[in-house]
């Protein structure tokens, strides 16, 4: 990297929702930004894997995050802006409750239980890809660069040093768009930053840290066609809440059906024997959760796609595997100021307390970090 490509007026750290969010917004008022992400790709949490076959263009399984809600204005104004294709979570039909092997699994209207969540064609990587263009067509485009895992933030003389193990750039401001026990954990802060402030860090649960999916895909929607909604709920696993995972058609690709569930925590004894065996074992185990639960079609599948949220230090901190009992209060006041005399930002959807955890919230702590540091800029 040359000398002037090492010099931007913001650097972002983290290139998810939050970070790209915060990035778009600094590189269309005019600032130089250069984003950083310690992974081969952007959008954080959010992961959409293609479809089986693996030919096909349209990725649309979610192993990330992969609903919103009609209230979530933030989100809203995402999907109008970059003109986002939306539908709703299909829930038609039976639900089923799963009190084991040994029992018959039992059926119910679930009409009105479940909240009215929608979701993204082409999953929610749709949002990843309008950002990663707004913000390298911005009015002074940002530099997004991968592979690059921030360890030293160093604050000398008004101007802070972004570093891997080399110099990455030198900026008038950062950033930190990454989950807040990660950063904690991976990145030295010189000077060090408030104790209050590194407390924060430390106590911020990372939302679904703990968390693992499984999404099963099928050539039709049979539990469909019996009549079940493929929402269920387990006693015993190994998936502990399965919903209908399929996506309609449109004009790039024809309608695609599965299943996906959030396997049993690993603090569980079942959550542990499971993420302890082998990918064929756990497909196996799924396979036949999901025969017993809604018909031996289950078993005759396209494909199968997992992701343990909780093996990904990227995303999760050892603190992360034990599953918070109810969602979080986040937002610490702490992350509503800037440190180091206003130059150090914090985004994600932890720091936010419009819609902590959720993408609503990601955005909104984007927006936020950027309007605090056009206001410092200025």
């Amino acid at each position: 990297m040359n000398p002037d490509q090492a010099q931007c007026d913001v650097a972002v750290v983290g290139g998810g929702i939050a970070g790209l969010t915060a990035a778009w917004q600094l590189a269309e008022a005019g600032y130089s930004v250069m984003l950083f992400d310690a992974r081969d790709r952007f959008g954080g949490r959010v992961l959409t894997l293609p479809a089986a076959p693996r030919d096909r263009n349209m990725p649309w399984l979610d192993v990330g995050p992969a609903w919103f809600w009609p209230h979530q204005r933030h989100m809203q104004l995402m999907v109008s802006h970059f003109g986002l294709e939306v539908f709703a979570q299909h829930t038609q039909g039976l639900a089923t409750f799963d009190r084991g092997a040994a029992s018959v699994p039992e059926r119910f209207d679930a009409t009105g239980q479940l909240g009215r969540s929608l979701r993204l064609m082409g999953g929610m990587q749709a949002l990843t890809s309008a950002l990663v263009r707004a913000a390298q067509s911005a009015h002074r485009p940002a530099a997004l660069i991968a592979n690059a895992h921030v360890r030293l933030l160093r604050w000398v003389n008004g101007v802070i040093e972004v570093s891997e193990s080399d110099l990455l750039c030198s900026a008038r401001a950062v950033v930190l768009a990454a989950p807040p026990r990660v950063l904690a954990r991976d990145v030295e802060f010189s000077p060090p930053l408030p104790e209050a402030l590194q407390q924060s860090l430390r106590n911020t649960v990372t939302w679904m840290g703990h968390s693992m999916k499984c999404v099963v895909s099928y050539e039709q929607p049979f539990w469909r066609n019996a009549g079940l909604s493929g929402y269920a709920v387990s006693w015993t696993g190994p998936l502990q809440e399965i919903h209908d995972a399929s996506m309609p058609s449109s004009a790039e690709s024809p309608a695609t059906y599965a299943i996906m569930g959030f396997v049993t925590p690993r603090t569980s004894p079942a959550g542990t024997a499971f993420r302890s065996a082998s990918v064929a074992e756990r497909r196996t185990a799924v396979l036949e959760q999901l025969a017993r639960l809604f018909g031996a079609n289950a078993l005759s599948v396209l494909d199968y796609e997992e992701l343990d949220w909780s093996a990904q230090p990227l995303s999760s901190a050892t603190d992360d595997v034990q599953p918070p009992s109810e969602h979080p209060a986040y937002g610490a006041p702490l992350f509503d100021a800037l440190a180091w005399e206003g130059r150090l930002a914090w985004a994600g959807a932890e720091t936010s307390a419009v819609e902590g955890g959720y993408l609503d919230g990601a955005i909104a702590s984007g927006l936020r970090a950027a309007r605090l540091l056009e206001a410092t800029l200025r």
